[in-house]
């Protein structure tokens, strides 16, 4: 019998060619999952447009709390009406300089404008550079969390050193990753949230690291029982960040090898509460 992971496909309303990739890979049956940015000037239209796969995909809020604009007045932590970049949300955060308050109201306000295009609220929550576990910050994604009916899945981005250095990818990256991660599963886990218990899909966004059939091919290796792979699929001649890369995934998920990998492994996608099961 073959065993269901998630496939999510972040950042869905970053841009239109970003949007149109995650459509067509979900109505094609090649995602189980995506992440919505409501913060984007192009979540209102780029939402609706997700009437025709609601029923074939888990959709779910991608919390955006760095370089963006937002959606409330945020005077301390965006007084130019942008948000900070990831470096300075981190030192914040840790220092306890960050104003909860503020984002608070913003990750709310987010909630809020996915439902309200949605017509329900999201089946689950992670957050963009996944700033959704950083301290302080986790606290109030947990709470809002916990007053959504049905209850979301949370995005747990920790994992064991030894798993990630077999992998061989982005070590120092996904460490890092994993580290910021320990206290947000800690959290979730005493709130018996419903959560992935593996993680993978972390990359340098280089060409360096070769071809994205090899990365998926090591993101798969080594799976846990509700397993999630996190992708970025999107076009190449995008303005959006990292787009070589992203047309790259596109392309390998489009494929036939993309079938052919998760056959080898006995792994069929699944949404989140197939993987429960």
């Amino acid at each position: 019998m073959k065993r269901a992971i998630v496939l999510c496909a972040d950042d869905y309303a970053h841009t239109k060619p970003i949007s149109r990739a995650i459509l067509d890979l979900a109505a094609n049956k090649r995602i189980s999952a995506l992440s919505c940015m409501t913060a984007s000037p192009h979540w209102p239209e780029h939402g609706r447009w997700l009437r025709d796969v609601r029923d074939a995909v888990d959709i779910g809020l991608h919390i955006t709390l760095v370089d963006e604009a937002p959606l409330t007045e945020m005077p301390k932590t965006a007084p130019r009406g942008r948000l900070p970049g990831i470096g300075a949300l981190i030192a914040k955060c840790y220092l306890g300089q960050i104003d909860l308050g503020e984002i608070d109201a913003e990750i709310r306000a987010q909630a809020a404008a996915f439902e309200a295009v949605m017509g329900f609220p999201p089946q689950h929550i992670d957050g963009h550079l996944h700033t959704h576990v950083l301290p302080g910050i986790r606290r109030l994604v947990l709470t809002m969390a916990q007053g959504l009916t049905p209850r979301p899945w949370l995005r747990n981005v920790a994992e064991r050193y030894s798993t990630i250095l077999k992998r061989g990818v982005a070590v120092p990256k996904t460490s890092f990753l994993a580290a910021l991660g320990r206290g947000f599963a800690r959290e979730a886990g005493m709130s018996k949230a419903m959560m992935n218990d593996g993680f993978s899909g972390i990359h340098g966004f280089s060409p360096t690291e070769g071809d994205y059939t090899g990365l998926f091919e090591k993101f798969v290796t080594m799976t846990a029982r509700r397993h999630l792979i996190l992708c970025h699929p999107g076009t190449a001649d995008d303005i959006a960040a990292h787009a070589t890369m992203r047309g790259a995934e596109y392309a390998f998920l489009q494929s036939g090898a993309f079938l052919d990998c998760l056959a080898r492994r006995n792994l069929q996608l699944g949404r989140f509460s197939e993987t429960a099961a």
